[in-house]
């Protein structure tokens, strides 16, 4: 008896500590939904640990603390905001935390949104509000960084998908989409831009953006507008009436293309003080690369294309054609 007692004894003291440790990391709860769990920066391994135990994820904090160090992985732990799903071991929380692996989330922003469509649309998304993105879109700091030439970032805020972090401010959001603009504009030049020159690129840019709603037309509707500031004729974009009235019309009134703006191109020479909105990489490329043609003139056929005119007897022979109502839609002079 006493010979079975002594391997007895030594098998128990053998696995006392691995079934302490499998209980341990064992999950506090079965599988279940994520819980958003946040590491602030500076935050000790200590304070980490008590709030994984407070908030439910971990059945020890001493546990969890002797895990960091024995795995070397305490100062591996990177501030964030988490989505921890429930069911996790110790060993895989610490992984998670370890390796940055933060909660994020997705969103498009679509082509030729306004940056104030944007703040508004990241709202709605709970990502940010609407008035602190406008806020970092005229962050001097940022814009200086980026060696942007105007008041905000409008015009460089990229439309495209984006995956981030949760937790990100809106400083942050707006960077990652101005940088995504200079790859996408430098993925079509390897030319560096002056101040001048980007503003000129920029601007046309967002017109043909909000102008053309077929692609195959984008390198002629940047040429038309290339070709009127060429011969020194004002843009007379219904473009840029709608980005004052900020709001998109059917059609325009004569009466609106009379409003009192440095934006009226009806009114005034020259390009618009900035872009009117946030172009794709198509539009992007139509502002590099214009169609080599002598066009000034484009009226709207009322199908989302265009007739283009090189004189102006051609141009009012097409209004009469496409445009019988009496609107305005493109009628450039």
């Amino acid at each position: 008896m006493r010979k079975l007692k002594a391997p007895l004894l030594i098998c128990i003291v053998c696995a006392a500590p691995i079934l302490l440790f499998l209980y341990f990391n064992s999950p506090l709860h079965g599988p279940g939904e994520s819980h958003s769990f946040t590491v602030n920066k500076g935050e000790s391994v200590r304070s980490i640990a008590n709030k994984l135990r407070a908030e439910g994820f971990i059945r020890s904090s001493h546990f969890f603390l002797s895990l960091t160090r024995i795995t070397r992985k305490a100062r591996l732990i990177k501030s964030g905001q988490y989505d921890l799903e429930g069911g996790l071991r110790n060993t895989q929380i610490l992984h998670v935390l370890s390796e940055g692996i933060v909660a994020t989330v997705k969103f498009t922003i679509p082509e030729g949104y306004t940056m104030r469509k944007i703040g508004d649309y990241l709202e709605e998304m709970r990502i940010t509000t609407s008035e602190t993105f406008i806020e970092a879109c005229y962050d001097t700091a940022i814009l200086n960084k980026y060696q942007i030439p105007f008041e905000n970032a409008e015009g460089f805020l990229f439309p495209d998908t984006y995956i981030v972090a949760k937790d990100l401010s809106a400083g942050q959001l707006v960077e990652i989409m101005i940088e995504r603009f200079f790859v996408n504009l430098y993925g079509i030049t390897d030319s560096k831009k002056s101040a001048e020159e980007l503003k000129k690129v920029v601007i046309i840019a967002s017109l043909v953006e909000k102008e053309a709603q077929i692609d195959e037309e984008r390198e002629l509707i940047a040429a038309v507008f290339y070709n009127r500031l060429n011969n020194g004729k004002r843009l007379e974009s219904c473009a840029s009436i709608q980005y004052i009235l900020g709001e998109t019309k059917k059609r325009l009134l004569y009466s609106d293309l009379k409003i009192d703006s440095p934006y009226n191109t009806y009114l005034h020479s020259g390009l618009p003080p900035g872009p009117i909105a946030n172009m794709g990489y198509k539009s992007l490329f139509a502002a590099l690369h214009p169609a080599q043609v002598d066009y000034l003139f484009f009226v709207s056929k009322r199908d989302g294309s265009h007739h283009f005119s090189s004189t102006y007897e051609e141009h009012l022979r097409a209004i009469d054609r496409y445009n019988q109502t009496g609107s305005i839609t493109h009628q450039l002079s």
